[in-house]
C-alpha cells in the first residue's frame, strides 16, 4: 500500500478557507463514490474541462498534485483512478482529508486531534517534515529521545498519566559498551564466533536503566487485565463438562505472554519489507546497495523516480525501541528485550534458516515455550520446517545465563538434521559442543551466578536435552501445518502460498496514447519488467518509461505459481508450487478508457513442457469469451492474458520464461501492441 502523503494534504490549507473547503469536500465526494461503487467506471474518470472540476477542484494550488498521489492518472483530457489502486489507500486519504477538512472549518477542536507522530526528540532543534520515518536520518550524536507509551487499550487514566509522564527511553551506557566482553570462543570458525557475538549481544536487554524504560512502554494493566480474564474463561471450562480430561489450567503468567505478543505485533512493531518513496509513494523500491554507517549496517533503497530512502538495520535495543520497525531479527531483538522487562526468562533464538524468534521459560510447564512475534505464533515450533518448508539445520537460543543447541525442537526428523549437518560440514559436533560449554561458563561467570542458580541451570539443561530427544517423530499440529503470514511476498512464496491478488492493470499513459502502441516485456533473470515505446526501428531508440520489479508486481492475479532459482543449473522461471497439479497466472490490460483498440499485436511467451506436461495460452475478452488465437484480440479494448500450467510428473515440469541467470537483455516474455 503506498505512503500516505501527510504533506500534499496539508499544503492544501495554505489556499483560502473557502475555496479550500470546497475543493476538500468536491474531492471527498469523489473518493466516497468510488469506495461505495469500486466497479462502476463512471465515477473513476472526471474530466478535465469541466467547469465544476475546473472552478471547485483544480483551482485549488496543489489539488491536481494531490490527486496524482492519490492515484488518479491523467490522460487524454480526464483524471482517472485505475482499478489497480488499492481501496484501502483510498479509504485512508479520504479519513485523513476528511479530519484535516473539518479542523479547518472548525479550528477550535484542533488542539483534541494529535496529528503529529509520537517520537519527538528532546532537544530543542525541530523537523518540519511530516512525512520522513526515523530511520531516513541517523543521529550522529545520541539525543534522549522521549516517546509516548503504545497501548492502545490504556484506560483513560493511564492514557492521562502517560501523557503526563512521557517515557524517556534511556540506557546506562552506549550499546557497543553494553555488549563489549572477552573472547572464550578461539579460532576461525565462522559459526562458532556467530555464536560468541550473539551471546554477547543479548547481554544489552540486562541494563537496569534500560530495562525500566522498555517496561514503561509496556501497558502493563491492560495486557494483565486481559490475561486475568482469560484465565477466568479457561477456570470455567475445565469446571464444565465439556473440558477435556488432558486439559490444564494455563498460568496467568502464560496467558500475559500471550497478550504481550499479541499487542507486540498489533500495536508495537511494524514489519519493513521495503522503504516506500515519499515522493511519489511507491512501496516497490529496489535495495540498491547496503553500507556501514557507524558501525549500522544501512540498505539503500531507491525509487523509480530517483529517490532515495535509508532503512538502518539496528542491533541495539535502545534505538529499536525509538524506529519500531524492521524484519525479523529486529522483531525478535525487541521483543525478547520487552520479555526480560515483564521479568521473564527469555532467549533470543537464530537459525541458520534465515530467521529470528524467541522462547520463554514457563514456570507452570516446566520447559521452554516457543514464541514468534512476527506471526503472533506460541508454542508451534515445527511450523518452521512443516508450515514454511525450511530445512532445519542449526537453530541456537541464547539467555543472560545460557546457550543451548534448539534445532532438534524445531524438526521432528532428527536423522535427516544431522545427515544435514554432516554435509555442509560447517563444524564438528564436538567442536559445537565444546563452544557451548565455553559460552555457557562465560555467560555465568559474568552474571555472578549463586550456586543454586548454576545448578537449577544444569537440571533444566539436562531436563530439556531429554525434552528434544523426545522430539524425534513428533506429528505436528495443525498450527504448525501453517504457513507464512509476515515478510514480503518472495518470503511468503518459497512456503507456497496459493494465490496473490496483486490485481494490476495495464492502462496506457499518455505518451503511449500519443504514439499509439503499447509495450511491455519481463525478464526472469533479474525479475523485472520494462515498459518502453519503441523507437523508429531497433532497441538502440527505446525508450524505458517504467521498470517494475518483481513478476508479481504487474500480474493481476495468480495461484500456485513461484518463481524458481535452480542455483546448480543457474537457471530461473515460473513455475508451479511443489505439491499441486495445476496453476494460473493473468495478466490484464484495459486500453477502452481511452477510447483505444488493438490493431496489431505480437506476443513472446516462452515455455518449456516435460513429461506430457502443458501450458495453455487463453485470451480472455471482457465479455467473457476466451479463444487460443491471438488475432482474436485485434479491435479488442480490454482482454486478459491467461497462462495455465498442468500435467507432467512433476511441478517442475511446465515452465514459463525459462532463462539463464546471467541473461539480463533477454526477455521471454514481450507483448508489443499497435493501438487505434
Amino acid at each position: 500500500m503506498a505512503a500516505l502523503n501527510q504533506a500534499l494534504v496539508l499544503a492544501l490549507e495554505s489556499n483560502p478557507k473557502e475555496s479550500y473547503v470546497v475543493a476538500a469536500e468536491t474531492l471527498l465526494r469523489l473518493l466516497d463514490n468510488i469506495i461505495r461503487e469500486p466497479q462502476n467506471a463512471k465515477y473513476r474518470t472526471v474530466r478535465i474541462d469541466n467547469q465544476s472540476i475546473r472552478e471547485k477542484l483544480l483551482s485549488v494550488n496543489g489539488m491536481k498534485q494531490l490527486m496524482l498521489a492519490i492515484g488518479f492518472i491523467e490522460a487524454d483530457g480526464t483524471l482517472t483512478v485505475p482499478s489497480n489502486v488499492l481501496l484501502a489507500n483510498l479509504r485512508r486519504y479520504r479519513e485523513f482529508i476528511h479530519e484535516r477538512k473539518e479542523l479547518v472549518k472548525n479550528p477550535a477542536k484542533e488542539k483534541n486531534i494529535n496529528i503529529a507522530p509520537s517520537i519527538t526528540c528532546s532537544r530543542s532543534t525541530t523537523t518540519t517534515a511530516t512525512n520522513i520515518p526515523l530511520e531516513q536520518t541517523a543521529p550522529k550524536s545520541k539525543p534522549e529521545m522521549v516517546l509516548q507509551p503504545s497501548g492502545s487499550n490504556a484506560t483513560g487514566q493511564q492514557q492521562q498519566r502517560q501523557t503526563e509522564a512521557p517515557c524517556v527511553i534511556k540506557s546506562s551506557r552506549p550499546f557497543l559498551a553494553r555488549i563489549e566482553f572477552p573472547r572464550v570462543v578461539q579460532g576461525t570458525n565462522t559459526l562458532l564466533r556467530q555464536l560468541e557475538l550473539l551471546s554477547d549481544q543479548v547481554m544489552q536487554y540486562e541494563d537496569e536503566l534500560l530495562l525500566a524504560s522498555g517496561k514503561n512502554l509496556i501497558p502493563i494493566d491492560t495486557l494483565t487485565t486481559k490475561a486475568k480474564s482469560k484465565l477466568s474463561q479457561w477456570k470455567r471450562l475445565l469446571g464444565s463438562s465439556a473440558a477435556s480430561p488432558d486439559q490444564k489450567e494455563p498460568s496467568e503468567e502464560d496467558l500475559l505472554l500471550e497478550e504481550l505478543t499479541a499487542w507486540f505485533r498489533s500495536d508495537f512493531f511494524t514489519w519493513v519489507n521495503a522503504l516506500p518513496c515519499t515522493v511519489c509513494g511507491n512501496e516497490k523500491t529496489q535495495l540498491v546497495r547496503s553500507t556501514v554507517e557507524d558501525e549500522v549496517r544501512v540498505e539503500v533503497y531507491q525509487c523509480s523516480c530517483g529517490q532515495l530512502r535509508h532503512f538502518y538495520r539496528y542491533n541495539d535495543v535502545e534505538k529499536l525501541l525509538q524506529t519500531r520497525r524492521g524484519r525479523c531479527g529486529e522483531w525478535a531483538n525487541c521483543f525478547t528485550f520487552l520479555c526480560r522487562c515483564l521479568g521473564y526468562d527469555a532467549r533470543y533464538v537464530f537459525s541458520t534458516g534465515d530467521h529470528v524468534w524467541t522462547e520463554v521459560w514457563s514456570e507452570r510447564r516446566q520447559r521452554w515455550i516457543h514464541v514468534d512475534p512476527c506471526e503472533n505464533v506460541l508454542d508451534a515450533p515445527l511450523m518452521y520446517e512443516h508450515g514454511w518448508r525450511k530445512e532445519i539445520t542449526y537453530v541456537f537460543g541464547f539467555a543472560r545465563d545460557d546457550v543451548q543447541d534448539v534445532s532438534w525442537r524445531y524438526s521432528n526428523n532428527h536423522k535427516q538434521l544431522l545427515q544435514r549437518r554432516r554435509e555442509i560440514g560447517v563444524c564438528s559436533e564436538q567442536a559445537l559442543l565444546d563452544a557451548i560449554g565455553k559460552l555457557r561458563t562465560k555467560r555465568r561467570t559474568g552474571m555472578n551466578c549463586t550456586p543454586e542458580r548454576v545448578t537449577f541451570l544444569r537440571q533444566r539443561t539436562v531436563d530439556e536435552c531429554l525434552e528434544l530427544l523426545g522430539n524425534g517423530g513428533r506429528v505436528p499440529t495443525a498450527a504448525e501445518r501453517e504457513g507464512r503470514s509476515s515478510g514480503s511476498l518472495e518470503w511468503r512464496l518459497q512456503r507456497g502460498e496459493q494465490q496473490i491478488n496483486t490485481r494490476y492493470m495495464f492502462i496506457p499513459t499518455e505518451e503511449e496514447v500519443q504514439a499509439k502502441q503499447f509495450n511491455i516485456r519481463y525478464c526472469c533473470a533479474t525479475d523485472c519488467y520494462e515498459r518502453f515505446l519503441k523507437g523508429a526501428s531497433n532497441r538502440v531508440n527505446e525508450k524505458i518509461t517504467e521498470k517494475s520489479n518483481g513478476w508479481e508486481s504487474r500480474q493481476y492475479v495468480s495461484r500456485n505459481i513461484f518463481r524458481k532459482e535452480e542455483h546448480d543449473w543457474k537457471m530461473v522461471y515460473l513455475a508451479r508450487t511443489e505439491g499441486t497439479d495445476e496453476a494460473t497466472i493473468e495478466w490484464n490490460f484495459d486500453f477502452s478508457i481511452q477510447g483505444l483498440r488493438v490493431k496489431q499485436i505480437e506476443l513472446r511467451f516462452g515455455q518449456e513442457t516435460y513429461d506430457g506436461a502443458k501450458v495453455e495460452l487463453y485470451y480472455i475478452k471482457s465479455d467473457g469469451t476466451q479463444s487460443q488465437a491471438l488475432s482474436s484480440l485485434c479491435e479488442c479494448g480490454k482482454f486478459t492474458l491467461q497462462a495455465r500450467l498442468s500435467g507432467g510428473k512433476s511441478w517442475q515440469h511446465a515452465q514459463l520464461f525459462r532463462q539463464s541467470k546471467s541473461a539480463s537483455d533477454e526477455y521471454p516474455f514481450e507483448m508489443n501492441i499497435v493501438l487505434m
